[in-house]
């Protein structure tokens, strides 16, 4: 047996009163009468031995310390314990965004959770622990194998909405091994979506669904803030505006955005349920200025969805860094126009010291390769010596072969954008194969001269298989340095993009490591603040930030899923389980606690005890 509250237990102090009383007993006295014909009339009525009357008090005494300590053992709460295993109760409640989605009195589908389990827990033996994990991204235990029925209702009240994608798997791998910690517990998960599959061990668990009935959600489910391609001082915004498929029928959505607190674009579309819009917006403000976009539906029943934050990177030049062997000096003078202009920053990388100890943007490589090739950043590769990573070269021998003229494949390219190539004759320096995401732009018969595309995880190649000094014309036209250029500024455009504006969805960890300046949806409102962060922070709010170091970036919610807010089907009932709302039993151990038996024990006592005081003049 253990307590619940066994500060209760130094009651019992209060033992030495029933027996202090019962030693002292007053005297008999003399006391003269008239007659004793009374007395005696009451001695043959209650004539009994002395033995009796001895043992009637020692029982008298008996009960009277079996009240104080019925009563004592009651207000501690015991419970059974080493009779068989406990019951226990894990209790999860799903906290993801679209939790947040509201019915039409205004109640989240989170508060409509919290209000069906406190119901059912008041059927809840409180000898059954309660573990409560509140879920979104991942699973956090907010209490652990509680008895305290108090305890466990604040912290379910406690509970708040986050702007978090929630994951079941993630959730899962936190639930199971608390509900197998104790055979035979049981487990409530609350959500607006029930039902699937858990994995090993999901069996028996009941589904308690609270998805609304009807609904009408328009959301954002894309951002972003990226620079016109090859025009680096331009920016655009990408939204994804997204209807759920429960919407009862179209809907017209406002777009609002804002650059620094001003009304820039305002649109409106219209949706059908389950489609989306994609809108390219022209952004024209200083570097560092706050990018405000809100989606506003009537009747739109999730807030976390409707808002998005940026800031606009700031101009940073392109990090570059170049290894030759016998480099050209035609992509010398090429570069070095490039440096003047202030739009690259060129780093002459020695060969032997390769890798080098801070990564560029942008790999050049020029009639030499590295050992192994460089994954995660782009590469352009000029006169490839032989075949590397997604290269494929074979060197021709000589001075090469001369063209007179190239044939351009794709035109549209960003490599080739305002190159003219009427006039261009080269000299092949190699034989280039095409693989791996690569796709020729510029040929001369079956030859391919120069190609680009992106390889494995998005990584950036252009390679040229030409010679500039030994190309007639070439140095001498345009179309050379612009290809430099070009190339340079496509394969690193992405790379500067994300240096100087970092994307992390919300749910992820982020590393701010002092003071930083947030501006952030709060679910109604764009709000401004500073706050301090110490080392790594889960995010939780949507919003754009400003470290003390110079780092920005932004947090974004941007999810489909939550923004396809569940509802509930007619006639659909939780699988795993019972209906919503129906009480399922708990193994809590003897079907009566202590307390109940001890309450049950005190209520006879009083009465055993009243009957002989009464009745049998036990005193």
């Amino acid at each position: 047996m253990r307590f619940l509250a066994p500060g209760f237990l130094h009651l019992a102090w209060l033992l030495v009163i029933p027996v202090a009383l019962y030693l002292y007993r007053r005297q008999a006295r003399r006391v003269q009468v008239s007659t004793l014909l009374f007395f005696k009339v009451l001695a043959r009525e209650h004539q009994e031995s002395a033995w009796l009357r001895k043992l009637k008090r020692w029982l008298s005494l008996l009960m009277t310390l079996l009240i104080f300590l019925a009563l004592m053992l009651a207000l501690g709460r015991p419970i059974w314990s080493g009779l068989g295993e406990e019951g226990e109760l894990v209790v999860v409640v799903d906290r993801s965004a679209s939790m947040g989605a509201k019915d039409a009195s205004g109640e989240t589908r989170l508060e409509a959770g919290v209000k069906l389990l406190k119901g059912r827990l008041a059927s809840v033996p409180e000898s059954v622990a309660v573990t409560v994990i509140a879920g979104d991204a991942r699973g956090e235990v907010v209490l652990s194998r509680s008895r305290n029925r108090r305890e466990c209702l604040r912290v379910l009240e406690g509970l708040e909405t986050r702007p978090v994608e929630g994951s079941r798997d993630a959730v899962w791998r936190v639930a199971r091994p608390m509900r197998e910690m104790v055979t035979g517990s049981g487990l409530w998960w609350v959500t607006d979506e029930v039902g699937g599959e858990l994995g090993e061990g999901g069996e028996g668990v009941v589904w308690l669904g609270v998805g609304l009935r009807e609904m009408v959600n328009v959301g954002v489910t894309g951002f972003q803030v990226r620079a016109l391609p090859l025009e680096r001082e331009r920016l655009e915004g990408f939204l994804q505006v997204s209807a759920a498929s429960g919407n009862a029928g179209a809907v017209t959505a406002k777009v609002e955005v804002t650059v620094g607190g001003r009304l820039v674009h305002l649109r409106e579309v219209e949706m059908a349920p389950g489609k989306s819009v994609a809108l390219s917006l022209p952004i024209e403000g200083g570097r560092g200025q706050v990018v405000e976009a809100r989606v506003t539906t009537e009747g739109d029943c999730l807030a976390w969805d409707d808002g998005v934050v940026a800031r606009l990177p700031s101009g940073q030049a392109l990090r570059v860094a170049w290894y030759a062997e016998e480099a050209d000096p035609f992509t010398e003078l090429a570069f070095q126009s490039l440096v003047d202009a202030g739009r690259v920053e060129m780093v002459r990388g020695n060969v032997a010291a390769f890798p080098p100890r801070e990564e560029p943007d942008v790999y050049v490589f020029e009639n030499w390769l590295p050992e192994v090739w460089p994954e995660g950043r782009a590469v352009i590769a000029l006169r490839p010596p032989r075949s590397l990573g997604p290269l494929e070269v074979a060197a021709l021998p000589g001075g090469g072969v001369p063209h007179s003229g190239v044939r351009v494949v794709r035109g549209e390219h960003p490599v080739l954008h305002r190159v003219t190539a009427s006039r261009v004759a080269v000299t092949q320096s190699g034989v280039l194969g095409l693989g791996r995401g690569l796709e020729a732009l510029w040929m001369a018969g079956d030859e391919v001269l120069l190609a680009a595309g992106e390889v494995s995880e998005g990584q950036r190649v252009v390679v040229g298989a030409f010679t500039p000094a030994r190309s007639e014309q070439l140095t001498m036209l345009p179309a050379f340095p612009l290809v430099l250029g070009n190339a340079l500024f496509w394969c690193g455009e992405e790379s500067v993009l994300r240096r100087g504006l970092a994307v992390t969805r919300t749910g992820e960890m982020l590393e701010l490591g002092g003071r930083a300046e947030w501006t952030w949806w709060d679910g109604t409102a764009f709000q401004t603040g500073v706050e301090t962060e110490a080392g790594w922070a889960e995010v939780d709010r949507i919003g754009t930030w400003v470290a003390e170091d110079g780092r920005t970036g932004m947090t974004l919610l941007a999810s489909a899923k939550e923004t396809e807010v569940p509802i509930v089907l007619e006639g659909e009932r939780p699988a795993g389980g019972a209906a919503n709302g129906a009480v399922t039993k708990v193994s809590a151990g003897p079907g009566w606690t202590v307390v109940k038996w001890l309450l049950v024990g005190l209520l006879v006592l009083l009465l055993g005890e009243s009957f002989l005081f009464h009745r049998r003049a036990v005193y």
